[in-house]
Parts: C-alpha cells; sequence; structure tokens
C-alpha cells in the first residue's frame, strides 16, 4: 500500500482557482474548468463514481490513481462530496445547480520545476530544496527565496562570506559548484533549463561592506540564457530597482572563463584579467562572480552604478522566477 503525506493550498488567479496536492514524491497541479457557468453546477454526463465524505486531497489522489480512466472531478465544499468523470466537460453537458461544487480537470503528475512551483505547494519558507529544471532531469539542490517582493524565487548565484573560489573553469560554471547553504552557482546548464521554462523575471540583492552598510537591487522583467552552442548567450530586458543598470552592457553577450574566452575584448581575456566568470563584452559593467572582497579597480565583486568599480560587494544573490 501507498502512502501518501497530502497537502492542498489554493490561489486565485482572476477567475480561476489552482491547487497543488504535494505528496512525498510528487505535487500535482489541478486546475478550475474557466467556465463561471460550472460554478456551484455538477454534471452527470460520463460519471464513474461518486465518494461521500472526503477531502478534496483524497478525491484528486482518487482520480490520479485511475491514470487514464478518469479525467476530471466535480468536488463540493460543503457536502465533502467527489464525482469522478471519464471525460472533460463543458457547461453544454448535462447539469443541474448544487451549490458548493467546484468543477475540476485531471491533475497531472508534475515534479517542481522551479522554486515558485514550491511556493504554491504551500512550502513558503526560505531554505534549501529540491528541483526538476526539466521534468527528465536529476534533481538539483537550490536555495528558494520565499521572502522577497512575493517569493517563489529560485536562487542561481550566491555571494555571503568568501568560502568558495569562483575563479573557476568553464567545465564548472556549466555543471555548478559549491553549497546552496552558503555560496554557490547553479550551473549554466540548469540556468538554461530555468528559463526555457517560460518567461522569468531576474533579480539581483546586493550589500555593500559599509560602513554603513548598503543595499540595492535590480529587477529584469525579461531574462534568458541559451544552450550550451550558444555559448549560454545571455539576454535581459525591462529593468527596475535602485541599484542602477549595471547588467544592460552585457546582454547579448556569451559567457566566459578562464579556460574559454568568448567575449569581445580583442587583447585579452577579460576573465583572467578581472578574475571572475562572466557575460563580458568589452569588459564589464558588472562582475557578480569577481574575487571576494578585492579593491583592485573591477576584480572584486562589483555593480558600477551602486558600488563603483573599486567597493567589492558583501552579498549577493541573483534569483529568478
Amino acid at each position: 500500500m501507498e502512502v501518501f503525506s497530502v497537502i492542498f493550498i489554493f490561489l486565485t488567479y482572476g477567475f480561476t482557482n489552482n491547487v497543488y496536492v504535494v505528496t512525498a514524491t510528487e505535487s500535482y497541479f489541478c486546475e478550475n474548468v474557466k467556465c463561471s457557468n460550472l460554478e456551484n453546477q455538477i454534471c452527470t454526463n460520463n460519471m464513474i463514481w461518486t465518494v461521500t465524505g472526503t477531502r478534496k486531497s483524497q478525491c484528486f489522489l482518487k482520480c490520479l490513481s485511475e491514470k487514464e480512466g478518469c479525467q476530471a472531478v466535480f468536488y463540493n465544499d460543503i457536502s465533502m462530496k467527489c464525482q469522478g468523470h471519464s471525460s472533460v466537460l463543458t457547461s453544454n453537458d448535462n447539469c443541474i445547480v448544487e451549490v458548493g461544487t467546484k468543477y475540476y480537470y485531471k491533475c497531472t503528475s508534475k515534479r517542481p520545476g522551479n522554486c515558485q512551483d514550491i511556493f504554491c505547494s504551500g512550502q513558503t519558507t526560505t531554505g534549501i530544496y529540491t528541483i526538476y529544471p526539466d521534468q527528465n532531469s536529476i534533481g538539483v539542490s537550490v536555495r528558494c527565496d520565499m521572502d522577497t517582493d512575493g517569493g517563489g524565487w529560485t536562487v542561481f548565484q550566491r555571494r555571503v562570506d568568501g568560502s568558495v573560489d569562483f575563479f573557476r573553469n568553464w567545465a564548472d560554471y556549466k555543471s555548478g559548484f559549491g553549497n546552496a547553504n552558503t555560496e554557490y552557482w547553479l550551473g549554466l546548464d540548469n540556468i538554461h533549463k530555468l528559463t526555457a521554462q517560460g518567461n522569468k523575471t531576474l533579480r539581483v540583492d546586493l550589500i555593500t561592506p559599509g560602513p554603513p552598510q548598503q543595499s540595492a537591487y535590480a529587477a529584469y522583467s525579461s531574462f534568458t540564457v541559451g544552450d550550451v552552442n550558444s555559448k549560454y548567450i545571455m539576454t535581459l530586458t525591462g529593468y527596475s530597482g535602485n541599484a542602477g543598470d549595471a547588467m544592460a552592457y552585457h546582454s547579448g553577450t556569451m559567457f566566459t572563463t578562464q579556460d574559454q574566452d568568448h567575449d569581445e575584448e580583442p587583447a585579452f581575456n577579460c576573465a583572467v584579467y578581472y578574475i571572475g566568470a562572466w557575460w563580458y563584452r568589452n569588459c564589464l559593467g558588472s562582475n557578480l562572480n569577481g574575487l571576494y572582497g578585492s579593491a583592485l579597480y573591477g576584480k572584486g565583486i562589483v555593480w558600477v552604478y551602486f558600488s563603483g568599480m573599486t567597493v567589492s560587494m558583501t552579498f549577493t544573490e541573483m534569483k529568478l522566477k
């Protein structure tokens, strides 16, 4: 017998009620039919079973367990009645009024692809979680920021104390390195997969050493990273924030490391000269993978419009959702 540990939560977007059901191993996404005529209605077409006195999560899991046999359910919040159907229904089907009933498409199996999925499942505490950047990938540990600006942010770069060496080669930046509890880089392959899920917003949080310490952020409404064949070319648009737009200069550039030079500077490798790895152009307006604590011009963790080129950030997080 398979034992499920289940949580469910409702989120409302416009006229659609979305329900995430979470088991010990997977989450399931159930979407309310976008048809106001089926609210407080129940239909008899292609009904395959009715169960009473059951919780909503149990109703969804019963339908899920029948694989292709069950395609949709009605659930009544008042009577706790669950009704399964073998087809997806519309307002044109034979329906009668039943107050308290909502209609749901069959839930589909979905492992959390990012921290927004985890946040929507009801897990809203900032911490380390496992995500699957594509549904066929091996799970990877990431830090999920569930507090900043609505939560659900997948952190892919973090600097806090200089404990991790960021002056690394192409292979390391491709696959990722570090510790999600402290400092890490998620890996260009995973960052590409995350941005390939659909339009992503980038947020960069920064703190200077002080005294006094100062904090600022930059956000971009669209952020993409290409695949390995494009050398992980990065594009972004839609700046907002108070840190200044130090990333626009880098948009449209390929990633460069100490052993793979893809920048636009003909005289030298920007990654080697500035002791980092980045989407350098000729060479930089920001260098968030630079040398922790360095006051040398451009070689620290710098964001030119906030810190200048000689003040190295003590904290950075790059995250998307």
